[in-house]
């Protein structure tokens, strides 16, 4: 009876087997009993894979090179057949290349607007074959590196922005808000809603929108945190998109089509973006501010094929409004694992509070940027 109590304070969903060995009024004997014992024992066991199990730090890492530090990082991706992490240092204007064992091995582009140089580079991407692709935001294109860093290709995005992408064939999905590339609303649309993807050929034209109309608003600056996800393609070729400031996943197929939704277990119902703030001054430039629960950071596809979710673990609203709370401490965050195929939470993994970017190096190893309470960022490498 001990085991059955335990049980019943980790999942509710054992009351049911509970009842029915009272049900019984006899005495559990083992060959009677099994259609209750082994599927209780089966559906114990598969609920440790959701206990968030100790995690062991590999490395971490501050600076590096001759007094050098993280500056507004955005993005990371893993080039798992060279053993290569890749970070868009977007504050600096520049990609830094460690091994895996946070060792820096390059830098690549400086500040600037000719090729090989950045002005906040925000998303990357890793081809098969070694080649970068990185996401020059502020410079409104895409600069291509081979895979030793030399410069290939520009392409030029005409009338969208690009903070992230995604080359499959001769398409590039991209989205316009994505790590450090702020919020750039179009003050100009009445419409309700605007694409969370846009895709472009290789000459930077857009050719296919991705949107739902799920949430309209008219207001622009809600309007775009609303329509911000973040995106990653399975080895299935579906399209996840987690949304930034809602509890929602979408599944797309490669033509646009909308395949799937979902949400996950969250310890708090996030709150809807709310306008606090909005003026304009002589020149005609308008600031706006709004409030938010965030809820997912970034994704990405594992070696194992499954989909990792940076996750916000408490409510952004909540905490900034507590008393005596000037300046809230970076929010708490885990990592968030999930099946692909049945959209399972399988297990959740804590890192740390302010963590701003991650990937996945193979099955027990993460990587990840994160800002500690004096203001410091680390890449650090942990082992769950």
């Amino acid at each position: 009876m001990a085991y059955v109590v335990t049980a019943l304070l980790i999942d509710p969903g054992f009351f049911l087997w509970y009842k029915l060995i009272r049900k019984a009024k006899e005495p559990l004997h083992m060959g009677k009993y099994r259609f209750v014992i082994f599927p209780l024992l089966l559906f114990f066991l598969s609920q440790l894979s959701l206990w968030a199990a100790p995690t062991k730090i590999i490395w971490s890492v501050s600076s590096f090179g001759e007094d050098d530090y993280f500056h507004r990082p955005s993005d990371i991706e893993v080039d798992h057949q060279r053993s290569l992490i890749y970070i868009a240092d977007s504050g600096n204007n520049r990609v830094l290349v460690f091994d895996f064992d946070g060792k820096l091995l390059r830098i690549v582009g400086r500040e600037g607007h000719g090729p090989a140089e950045f002005s906040r580079p925000t998303g990357l991407y890793i081809f098969e074959d070694g080649r970068l692709a990185v996401a020059d935001h502020h410079n409104r294109r895409i600069q291509v590196f081979d895979k030793s860093w030399e410069f290939v290709r520009l392409i030029s995005a005409k009338t969208v922005g690009v903070a992230d992408l995604i080359f499959l064939d001769d398409r590039i999905y991209t989205i316009s808000i994505y790590g450090s590339s702020g919020y750039s609303p179009d003050i100009r649309s009445e419409k309700e809603t605007q694409p969370l993807v846009n895709v472009l050929d290789q000459e930077g034209d857009v050719i296919q929108s991705i949107s739902v109309d799920d949430f309209p608003e008219s207001h622009p600056f809600l309007r775009a945190i609303k329509h911000r996800v973040c995106m990653t393609l399975s080895k299935q070729r579906k399209l996840f998109l987690p949304h930034f400031a809602m509890n929602v996943i979408h599944v797309f197929d490669l033509n646009g089509n909308k395949i799937g939704e979902f949400d996950r277990p969250l310890p708090y119902k996030p709150g809807a973006p709310e306008l606090v703030h909005q003026s304009s001054d002589k020149d005609g430039i308008i600031r706006m501010q709004a409030t938010m629960d965030m809820v997912t950071k970034d994704a990405k596809i594992g070696p194992d094929g499954h989909l990792y979710l940076l996750t916000f673990k408490e409510s952004y609203m909540k905490r900034s409004k507590e008393k005596d709370v000037d300046s809230p401490p970076p929010p708490p965050m885990r990592v968030d694992v999930i099946d692909t195929q049945t959209h399972k939470l399988l297990r959740s993994i804590d890192i740390d509070a302010g963590a701003r970017s991650f990937s996945v190096l193979d099955k027990n190893r993460l990587v990840y940027v994160y800002e500690d309470n004096e203001g410091e960022l680390f890449l650090k490498c942990i082992q769950y």
